[in-house]
Formats: structure tokens, sequence, C-alpha cells
């Protein structure tokens, strides 16, 4: 087991050579957000588009894509409804070209989410990270084994509710050994899981890294999506997921930490996270 300080995070931090250009640091597609939680998609694209990727792309309806692109005319909006059908063959052919994928904040538990997500897991293609209702409709209307089978890297960030209905344990028996489950169910899916909380663990099923960063300033809705849009944006160009879960997770811990000293663990919102969460980035050597 290891302990995500600053030191370690600094060192997963990956390279940024001047001679680099935006095709260098990857492309994210985010399929995020609803009619019911656009903030949750607000909150997920603006972490994305400061975490260092050299494309984010927005993937939703016509009327998110054009609410988003008023706040955020840096990402690039491509209309097509995961809800559809038609659209998430698409969707799996369009997201071809990204190096990483995020699904799940704020899109609402649905037979249609988990179809998706089954689509994109038995294809080829870049790293997802299942977040949120990702998570809760693959565990009403799937199954975990959708994971294990997955032709791609996996990420999943639950919280311990989401886990419990993911892995069928209880939240009591996961909070009293957050270690060992977390583990034992990443070797067991072939995945990675960040399991979100007070010191925060991310293991592939080998290497177990504990968070030393956060505190109750995060226990907000909302966090996750800043921490979600975060992890993908570094995994678009790094080569090591478990190193860039690591290291989103410590650094969104970190920004709640700094944001603190003024705000109070009260009064910091989510809203706050992305560009300090770009501050510990350059503190690391960014």
């Amino acid at each position: 087991m290891y302990q995500i300080t600053n030191e370690l995070a600094s060192s997963f931090l990956p390279t940024r050579n001047s001679e680099f250009n935006k095709g260098s640091f990857g492309r994210v597609a985010l399929i995020v957000g609803s009619e019911k939680y656009p903030g949750a998609a607000m909150l997920a694209l603006e972490a994305a588009l400061r975490g260092g990727a050299g494309y984010v792309n927005y993937i939703g309806s016509l009327k998110l894509c054009r609410r988003l692109q008023l706040r955020s005319p840096e990402a690039i909006y491509t209309e097509l409804d995961y809800t559809a059908r038609t659209d998430r063959a698409k969707i799996t052919s369009f997201t071809s070209r990204a190096t990483s994928i995020l699904v799940g904040c704020g899109c609402d538990t649905s037979e249609s989410l988990m179809l998706l997500i089954a689509e994109l897991l038995l294809t080829d293609g870049a790293p997802v990270v299942l977040d949120a209702d990702a998570i809760n409709s693959i565990a009403a209307y799937g199954s975990a084994e959708i994971i294990k089978k997955s032709r791609r890297t996996v990420i999943l960030t639950p919280h311990p509710l989401e886990f419990s209905r993911l892995s069928g344990l209880s939240v009591d028996e996961i909070q009293a050994n957050r270690q060992s489950v977390a583990r034992e169910f990443a070797r067991e899916y072939g995945c990675i899981l960040l399991l979100k909380g007070a010191g925060t663990v991310v293991t592939d099923g080998a290497e177990v890294y504990v968070n030393t960063t956060g505190s109750t300033a995060l226990a907000k809705a909302g966090s996750g999506d800043v921490l979600a849009g975060l992890l993908a944006s570094l995994l678009a160009f790094s080569r090591s997921p478990i190193s860039s879960a690591a290291l989103a997770a410590y650094v969104h811990g970190k920004a709640g930490d700094n944001l603190a000293l003024s705000l109070s663990e009260f009064g910091v919102t989510p809203s706050d996270l992305p560009v300090e969460c770009a501050k510990i980035l350059a503190d690391l050597g960014g």
C-alpha cells in the first residue's frame, strides 16, 4: 500500500514537452449530464478543460450542447443522444478517435445508458471512466460482468453507496474494509477502482494507493463530477491509467484543502474546484 503524497503525485504528472502540440495531449470524450442534471455536465466539462487534454469533446443532446457552448466555447460539441438507439451506435463509432472517455456524471440511471456502456466496453478503444449514473445503471439494468468482459481499460469512480449497489456488499462492510474490498473487486473484474471517501482508495487489484488529501469541503453534490472530468483529462495523455487515477484523487482533494483555508470547509463549492485543481497541477510541476 502506498500513500499518495505530494512527491508521489508529482512523479505521476505527465510530461508536457515544449515541442508538443494539442494533438500530443489526447482527446477526451464526455458523455455526461442530462436535462435533469445539467450542472454535472458543466462541472465535468470545466474540469476536463482544466486538466490538460488537447481536445475536449462533449457529446449530448442539442439542448445541452447549446447550453454548455455558451459557458465553455473551448470544447467541441457533438449532437448525439445516447437515449436514441441509432445514436448509441454512432457514439461508439464517433469516439473511436478518443484517448479517454467519461460516461455517467448526472446522466440519470437508465437502461439506455447501460446499453451504451455495454456497446462501448465490448469494442476496442480508449480507456473508459465510469462514474455515478454509469455505475448505477450497470447495477440496476445489467451486472458487473460487463466490466469483466470489457475489451477496454475501465476505471470506476464510485462513492460507497454506488459501490454497494454494484458489488452487493453493504456500505458498512465496505467502509470497514475499504482497501481489501476495493482490491478484491478490482482484481476479480479486471478494472481500476477509485473508491471515494475519507482516504480515497485507488487500486488495480495489485497496487493500492490511499489518498492523503481531502476533507468535508468536498462533501457536496457536484464534487465527484469535477473529479471525474479531471481524471478523464489526465488519462487522455497519460500512459498509466492507475497513476492518472491516483493523481486526480490527490489533486482534487488538495484543491478542496487549499480552498477551505480561505472559504472554510462549509463554504467551498464544486464550482470553485476546477481552477484550483489547475493551480495544484502547476505546483506539482505542470
